[in-house]
């Protein structure tokens, strides 16, 4: 009497084990193929492989004549790519290991000192507006933790 009790408990727990197995497996493949997703995006647009590389080789400047120049929307079509992922990590969907492979075009984009001017002056810009955020907000707070992690 006391074993058809036994067995169905065996059988229900080891099946939630595989359940929970399963998820966690599921919700790794789907975080890899938003990050894979967004690095085919980058790479395949190119608007934004324009930008990165003016960034990369240094020949991007943030300067008077940049606003409302098509460079700025060059940078901005980036800096927001980059930032949805950032909204993603901010909202806890995505962890900074999940960012790993696209962590180096997103740092070399923050991290280049004209981004950065561009970036203070957004910040400044949405202050004086009272806009309490800006769009490359999460972006600011991501790579800031990226940037603790690597060193």
């Amino acid at each position: 009497m006391i074993l058809i009790p036994v067995c169905s408990f065996l059988i229900g727990a080891i099946a939630f084990v595989l359940n929970v197995r399963q998820t966690t497996l599921n919700n790794k493949i789907c975080k890899a193929k938003i990050v894979s997703e967004s690095l085919y995006i980058f790479m395949d647009d190119n608007t934004m492989c324009q930008a990165f590389y003016k960034i990369e080789y240094g020949n991007f400047s943030y300067g008077s004549n940049f606003h409302g120049s098509k460079e700025e929307k060059e940078i901005d079509k980036l800096l927001r790519h980059f930032s949805n992922i950032a909204l993603m990590w901010q909202e806890g969907l995505l962890s900074l290991s999940d960012i790993r492979p696209i962590q180096y075009f997103i740092l070399r984009v923050v991290n280049d000192p004209e981004i950065i001017k561009y970036l203070l002056f957004i910040n400044q810009w949405s202050n004086n507006a009272n806009t309490d955020s800006h769009p490359y907000l999460a972006l600011n707070k991501m790579s800031k933790e990226l940037n603790e992690k690597i060193t």
